[in-house]
């Protein structure tokens, strides 16, 4: 705690002397830096700024404008206040003084008794080095406990934990998106704490390290990757303290979250060697492959099953963007997984692409978890809330569960361009949009689209018009007038009108089967493109 201005008059030894405050009322929590006995009108040379200077009234016993020039001259050197006392050389407050003190900006009191000036500066001094020690002794206690936790490699909830009982206040990690990732209630019911954080949050939107309406926060990362601050949603006694531990927890926080990220980078790559070695071949034998599967954290059991999760493709997309998409797929998706109580071998294949082979007993159950699990964790996240799952038979090696990745990849390919709100996908969903996918790169696929769709692509294009759409729902709805009529809204003369428009553009005849047949397979190759 600062010594101030306030703290040094309530001191014996200078309650003693019936101190009384004739100017500046309001500055009395200066700190007091050091004091400093002295009766010499210039004292320019002899501060340094924030002293208590201490003097028998001499220098207030000459002319006014000599006392006026004294205390401009002590506002000037920042002083934390001047104590005369009375008796020695001045026998009461020169008229004025209190004007041209406040207009100096120095706090001014007087003693009405003597009292030893010795006496004073030992124990202000001493209270004031004892103050330096303690926050010596609390630096070096802080840097202990958070180099401790460094070495032991502590999670971030404990992280969080340690600087809240140091600093005996509540204490919450959020990401950027107001998210809680860790938090320590301190005595306060969690409740109370966590209700409605995001909203209250942002109340307390802080630019960097700040404190305002009694919150406090540090950012952490560093420089332009900062992903994520340190909130203290409480005001504390010692705001130079709390900021201290707040950014020792914040540096602690960064290397917890590099080390975990170096240590995932490295398991991603076993892994994804291991994928290759299986799909490649260079793994013929079974016992070796679960060895090495083991070896990364994979149980044995009765089932292996592929499950890939897919995210539509973002042509614009930055690099760095998409590789922290791709992260936040692997992560959501391990963690699905072992939120199950299953184990999986997962690895990124490609931009945008998760494959993973999970060790089960029961497949169909064990996806249904894992896809619950995932839906919680991207449904709703910028560039992930498109995901599918697509998945393959499973089987009793973990060989063969591997092969099949490639047919599961390929049906969560084909799933993001399905319209369905499904989010898993096996073969027998995709079905003829499956093949389309497979050839839709063929430069004859996509001529027999242009050619069944091209002219009326032009017409809707040329005209602000949306044919292609009543198309589609009316091949959506099997060829049925009545049933397209009800989806469009549009009365049935409108309607066989533009349908007769339609037939008229592409030469062809609606009401035959191969029409719709063929029409609905170009409308999938364009979907697919």
């Amino acid at each position: 705690m600062i010594l101030t201005v306030r703290d040094v008059l309530a001191l014996p030894v200078v309650a003693a002397g019936h101190p009384r405050v004739v100017a500046g009322h309001t500055l009395l929590a200066r700190p007091v830096r050091w004091v400093h006995i002295s009766e010499s009108t210039d004292l320019t040379d002899l501060l340094e700024g924030g002293e208590l200077v201490l003097s028998t009234g001499l220098p207030l016993t000459g002319a006014p404008e000599a006392v006026s020039g004294y205390l401009a001259m002590l506002g000037a050197q920042q002083v934390a206040g001047l104590v005369v006392e009375l008796g020695t050389h001045l026998h009461k407050v020169p008229d004025g003084l209190e004007a041209v003190a406040e207009a100096a900006g120095v706090p001014v009191v007087v003693l009405d008794t003597e009292i030893r000036y010795v006496e004073v500066t030992e124990q202000v001094h001493r209270r004031i080095v004892a103050e330096q020690y303690d926050e010596v002794e609390f630096a070096r206690t802080t840097h202990e406990v958070f180099t401790s936790l460094n070495i032991a490699r502590a999670s971030s909830t404990d992280i969080v934990t340690r600087a809240s009982q140091i600093l005996d206040a509540p204490l919450v990690l959020e990401d950027l998106s107001r998210h809680v990732l860790a938090h320590c209630a301190a005595g306060t019911k969690t409740a109370q704490l966590l209700e409605n954080w995001a909203e209250r949050s942002r109340l307390h939107d802080f630019p960097g390290t700040g404190t305002t309406s009694g919150w406090s926060t540090v950012s952490v990362g560093v420089g332009t990757e900062r992903w994520g601050r340190l909130v203290l949603p409480v005001e504390v006694p010692d705001a130079t303290r709390a900021k201290m531990v707040l950014e020792r927890a914040a540096q602690s926080l960064q290397l917890h979250r590099m080390l975990q990220q170096e240590r995932d980078a490295l398991v991603v790559h076993a892994l994804g060697g291991l994928f290759d070695d299986m799909l490649n071949g260079r793994i013929g034998d079974e016992t070796e492959a679960l060895v090495r599967a083991s070896a990364l954290g994979l149980r044995m059991n009765h089932n292996y099953v592929p499950v890939v999760v897919r995210i539509p493709q973002r042509p614009n997309a930055h690099p760095l963007t998409q590789g922290e998409i791709d992260r936040r797929l692997l992560t959501a998706l391990r963690q699905a997984v072992a939120e199950t109580g299953h184990t999986a071998i997962v690895s990124i294949r490609r931009e945008g692409t998760v494959s993973a082979v999970m060790s089960c007993t029961d497949p169909d159950d064990a996806l249904r978890a894992v896809c619950t699990g995932l839906g919680t964790r991207l449904s709703k996240r910028d560039g992930t809330e498109s995901w599918v799952a697509g998945t393959a038979p499973s089987s009793p090696s973990l060989l063969a569960a591997a092969r099949e990745i490639t047919e599961a990849e390929h049906v969560a390919d084909v799933g993001v361009t399905m319209p369905a709100a499904n989010r898993l996908y096996r073969s027998t969903d995709v079905r003829l949009r499956g093949l389309i996918a497979l050839l839709r790169h063929d430069h004859r696929v996509q001529a027999f689209a242009e050619t069944e769709l091209g002219r009326l692509l032009e017409h809707d294009a040329r005209n602000n018009d949306d044919l292609l759409g009543l198309l589609r729902t009316y091949l959506d709805n099997s060829g049925s007038k009545t049933e397209t009529a009800r989806d469009t809204g549009l009365s049935r003369p409108t309607l066989y009108a533009r349908l007769q428009t339609i037939e008229r553009i592409l030469g062809i005849l609606l009401d035959t089967a191969e029409s719709r047949t063929s029409l609905h397979t170009a409308l999938m190759i364009v979907d697919s493109s």
